[in-house]
Parts: C-alpha cells; sequence; structure tokens
C-alpha cells in the first residue's frame, strides 16, 4: 500500500501526461481497503471509477493513435484538466 506522503507525490504529476495518469490510477486501484488512509471506501471507490472511465478513454484514444511513444497529441486538450479534477478529488477523501 502507498503511504499518504507517497500518494501525493504520485498525484502530483499524475496529469501531466496519459502514462502516468495510468499509472496513478492502477497504484490506487486497492487503496480504498487501506482504512488509515482512505476516510469513506465507498466514495474513493466511486471517484476512482470515474478517474478508470478517463483512463480507458485516453489509452483507447491513444491505442487509436498508433499507439506513439510521445502519449495522445490529445491528452492536454481532451482529458489533462478532467484528470486533474478527478485527481484532486480522490485526494480530498485521504485521512
Amino acid at each position: 500500500m502507498l503511504s499518504k506522503t507517497a500518494l501525493i507525490a504520485l498525484a502530483e504529476c499524475a496529469a501531466e501526461d496519459g502514462f502516468n495518469f495510468a499509472n496513478f490510477v492502477a497504484q490506487t486501484e486497492c487503496l480504498w481497503q487501506d482504512s488509515a488512509l482512505v476516510m469513506d471506501a465507498d466514495a474513493w471507490q466511486r471517484q476512482w471509477f470515474e478517474l478508470e472511465i478517463v483512463n480507458g478513454l485516453a489509452l483507447a484514444e491513444w491505442d487509436e493513435q498508433g499507439r506513439p511513444d510521445g502519449g495522445s497529441a490529445s491528452w492536454g486538450e481532451n482529458y489533462q484538466q478532467e484528470a486533474r479534477e478527478l485527481v484532486a478529488g480522490l485526494l480530498a477523501l485521504t485521512a
């Protein structure tokens, strides 16, 4: 499990690009089980699911673009702001 310090560090760069966001989503999937870190497991899971939807859409677009090494060209335009908001919302659910 991640410590709160590690989670915050991961969150700070999560929305920089689709690869960092995908990593953040993967690293936080099961954190709802950590009652020392997460205040409301149900709310965490609902918020995390929203992150997973954005992640899935961004990864699908990246795949459709031929999986460019630099990530999706449209990350900043289509997903970055929502990713920032969702990450902030997830962090707000920590103890």
